[in-house]
């Protein structure tokens, strides 16, 4: 509990009470959008609000003030994706952006979080990345259904919104550094959880390294 934890905590617990809290809010708007699921992504979303107030409970516990507008900064760029998608009635580019992309951050981030966690956090890491784990999974079934026709849609949707997800991380390496996680890792884990999706979606391997491995390098250039 150094000032130099306690200062780069405050971003990252912030990141994730506004990354959790937005998933609640893009689940219910995907409600809208596909009202024979409604139950279920209310379901989903609940779980998401009950994240975001678990995690606000883990800065309070160590007595951390979250900096939420600095998390709303970071995440706006993603938010407007998302909302814009709604707007449209793009069913395909909202799935993408809540169900692969920003759950495959969570699982991400989580997952390498784990080791270094507190020991309040740690079992509600536990906990959230089985959550993660299913409505990535929904997000998933949803547009294997719909393969091969909405393969280029996802493709389209990953082009603008990926390289959002890796500039933000770009953005935190130093406090995750400073919290005793490798920035490498979270990016490593990352990119590996959305290419396992998008196979699972019904892209070939080779198709999905190649699209997330473009991604990436364009974003380390820009960076």
């Amino acid at each position: 509990m150094t000032p130099a934890y306690r200062d780069a905590y405050s971003r990252i617990n912030a990141l994730v009470i506004v990354g959790e809290g937005l998933a609640d809010s893009h689940f219910r708007l995907l409600a809208g959008l596909l009202p024979e699921d409604r139950d279920d992504l209310m379901r989903l979303a609940a779980m998401e609000g009950h994240h975001a107030r678990d995690f606000s409970g883990c800065g309070r516990q160590l007595g951390i003030r979250p900096d939420l507008p600095l998390a709303r900064r970071l995440f706006a760029p993603l938010h407007r994706l998302f909302r814009e998608a709604v707007r449209s009635g793009d069913r395909v580019s909202a799935l993408v952006i809540q169900c692969l992309i920003v759950e495959s951050f969570a699982v991400a981030a989580y997952r390498c979080y784990q080791p270094v966690a507190d020991p309040f956090a740690a079992p509600i890491i536990q906990a959230v990345l089985t959550d993660e784990a299913e409505h990535l999974e929904y997000g998933g079934r949803w547009l294997a259904a719909w393969f091969p026709e909405v393969a280029a849609p996802i493709a389209a949707c990953c082009e603008r919104a990926l390289p959002i997800v890796l500039a933000m991380l770009q953005s935190v390496r130093d406090d995750l550094t400073a919290i005793g996680i490798d920035p490498t890792d979270v990016v490593g884990e990352f990119v590996a959880c959305f290419q396992a999706a998008i196979e699972t979606v019904g892209f070939e391997p080779r198709q999905a390294r190649g699209l997330v491995a473009r991604l990436a390098g364009r974003a380390a250039q820009a960076a």
